[in-house]
């Protein structure tokens, strides 16, 4: 993780990471997220730190896409770890540290600096899936910010704000 102070865009995996252990968690006013598969070690201090200000500099960020990723591949990702109705909890009264980004014209911008697929480190070309494209673009539209992560399709475009 870049030691500049961004916000942290998840992409779906890390997304479902923090809600489980939100929700695990005995008092969620001062929850502390710890590494796990999705969320590095860095992520998860940097997370912690943004949690304790309670938002006043930066946020947690997830699209509206990554949402409706997590509820279609809901078994597959969280399986019992998670109930629906937290979900829906969680988006009506989301803490004041995570911001819900819109999916709308406001993103075709940064759409459009998503490459339609990328060289992976074996010389290959791999296209771009258009969820992936959409947490790339929810990265970039923000003036400084930082994907979350483990895609390596995503990794490989190194989409940061330096």
């Amino acid at each position: 993780m870049s030691n500049h102070e961004t916000d942290m865009v998840l992409d779906v995996g890390a997304l479902a990471e923090l809600l489980t252990q939100y929700f695990q968690a005995d008092d969620r006013s001062c929850v502390q997220f710890r590494a796990n598969t999705f969320l590095s070690p860095a992520d998860v201090r940097y997370l912690n730190r943004i949690v304790a200000e309670d938002g006043r500099r930066h946020v947690v960020v997830a699209s509206a896409a990554a949402f409706v990723e997590l509820a279609r591949k809901w078994d597959g990702i969280v399986g019992d770890q998670l109930q629906p109705h937290q979900l829906a909890a969680f988006l009506q009264a989301t803490p004041d540290w995570f911001a819900v980004d819109p999916v709308d014209e406001s993103l075709l911008p940064a759409l459009g600096q998503v490459p339609p697929e990328v060289t992976m480190s074996d010389g290959t070309t791999k296209p771009v899936e258009w969820l992936d494209a959409i947490h790339a673009a929810t990265a970039l539209a923000r003036e400084n910010a930082r994907l979350v992560t483990t895609d390596r399709t995503l990794l490989q475009m190194r989409v940061e704000h330096e």
